[in-house]
């Protein structure tokens, strides 16, 4: 189990406090996994979708490789620092703050949303707002990949089973693998989903 003093937080309060000292570095790793710039090559997508974006490094990447990139959070202290950090961009991302499990702000489908690090930090019911959200939001055919802690901070053990459970109306999922992105190295998992047609 990890030490909770380098677990996420779990509510917005905590997130945007989180934000405005340093305490985010204790769980936030912001290189871009391998899987992440596959899934910008492999799908020629022209829009995506980051669900808890946090600083916004993930969606700027996204926007760097001529993709329309769109990047939510709850946090609004996170959303000013990743339009702060994207400013100089050419190609700069929209930031926009808004909860995973409610995101009546985004009307538009997207080819390929993802996560790194959002969906472990809900419990059950916020899991199923977010599936439905996630149904809507993404082109039938299009991808969600998740990047998940096993042992999530709501104490929900996350697994390929229960990936699937929650995502059983609408989504296939496709693939699922052993992860250990962070610097300290924890039971963590990517997974594929697909957007039933």
């Amino acid at each position: 189990m990890l030490n909770k003093k380098l677990m996420p937080p779990s509510t917005k309060r905590d997130f945007d406090k989180a934000y405005n000292s340093f305490s985010h570095w204790m769980w936030s790793d912001v290189r871009i996994p391998k899987e992440l710039k596959e899934l910008a090559k492999a799908t020629n997508s022209k829009t995506s979708l980051e669900l808890g974006c946090g600083l916004g490094v993930f969606s700027t990447y996204m926007a760097e490789q001529g993709i329309k990139a769109t990047g939510v959070d709850f946090s609004s202290v996170a959303i000013e620092k990743a339009k702060q950090r994207a400013a100089e961009k050419k190609n700069k991302p929209t930031f926009l703050v808004g909860d995973v499990t409610d995101l009546k702000i985004i009307t538009e489908p997207f080819d390929v949303t993802f996560d790194v690090g959002c969906f472990h930090c809900l419990n059950e019911e916020d899991e199923k707002k977010y599936a439905s959200e996630m149904h809507r939001l993404l082109k039938p055919g299009g991808t969600l990949l998740i990047w998940a802690l096993r042992n999530s901070p709501s104490g929900i053990k996350l697994n390929a089973e229960h990936i699937s459970r929650v995502f059983s109306e609408g989504f296939q999922l496709v693939d699922s693998r052993f992860s250990g992105r962070k610097i300290i190295i924890v039971a963590s998992d990517w997974y594929w989903l697909t957007r039933s047609k």
